[in-house]
């Protein structure tokens, strides 16, 4: 387990810092971290912290910062995904292995097909923080409102859609996305469970999708999610 902690900006001072109570609580209960030990601390906004504990309590955990880093994000692009509206369980996976796959925003999206129709906005940004301090990341993503399909179609990103009816797979597509995506949003949409519905399928089509297949097999919803992100970072990175 990763003695990663998130910390307001706000609450580090003169080279001190002191932890909330839910960040000091993990610390202790969950870390067993005690004073004198050290522990690494992010803001979620890509400076790093290295830091060492003076006063562990677990309402205030309390130390001093011993120095820090800068993280610079070294992709050219960014991905935006579309988090459709699932069963519980899933949706949970689905938003945590996307957040540890380095998503940069997401949004919570209504389909027409959507088996539930609302959100815990405080639960979910507790998940987020909870996958980012897992996989050590220093910047946390953007978590967005609740919205429906049409109101998250940015025609100023590159749109991608996985589909399964398309006969082309994200390879076949490497040289268009490259193409569009250098200093642009990347936008990534899986369908909710039961697919897209006719309407949907529709703007999906007007709208110039880029669409793509990720196989023979029908994937659940989760599973295409970590997928796609997986092999957009593979081809992206690697062809930078």
């Amino acid at each position: 387990m990763s003695n990663f902690s998130h910390i307001n900006k706000e609450n580090i001072k003169n080279s001190t810092f002191v932890l909330d109570e839910r960040e000091s609580h993990h610390v202790i209960s969950v870390l067993r971290l005690k004073e004198n030990d050290q522990l690494t601390l992010t803001d979620g906004q890509g400076t790093i912290y290295k830091a060492i504990i003076n006063e562990a309590h677990k309402k205030a955990v309390k130390g001093k910062i011993l120095n820090k880093e800068l993280i610079k994000n070294e992709r050219n692009y960014k991905v935006h995904l579309a988090l459709p509206l699932i069963k519980n369980s899933r949706f949970k996976i689905a938003l945590e292995k996307s957040v540890e796959l380095g998503v940069d925003e997401l949004t919570p999206i209504r389909f027409d097909k959507s088996v539930k129709s609302s959100i815990n906005h405080d639960k979910l940004l507790s998940l987020i923080h909870s996958a980012c301090k897992q996989s050590m990341r220093a910047y946390f993503p953007r978590l967005n409102k609740l919205k429906n399909f049409t109101e998250w179609y940015d025609d100023q990103s590159v749109n991608i859609v996985c589909f399964i009816n398309s006969d082309k797979t994200i390879i076949e597509q490497i040289d268009t996305i490259k193409n569009l995506s250098k200093n642009k949003k990347i936008n990534l949409i899986v369908g909710p469970e039961g697919d897209f519905s006719d309407n949907e399928k529709k703007i999906i089509n007007e709208k110039n999708f880029i669409k793509v297949n990720l196989g023979r097999t029908i994937l659940r919803t989760e599973t295409a999610i970590v997928s796609l992100i997986s092999i957009i970072n593979e081809l992206l990175i690697n062809n930078e």
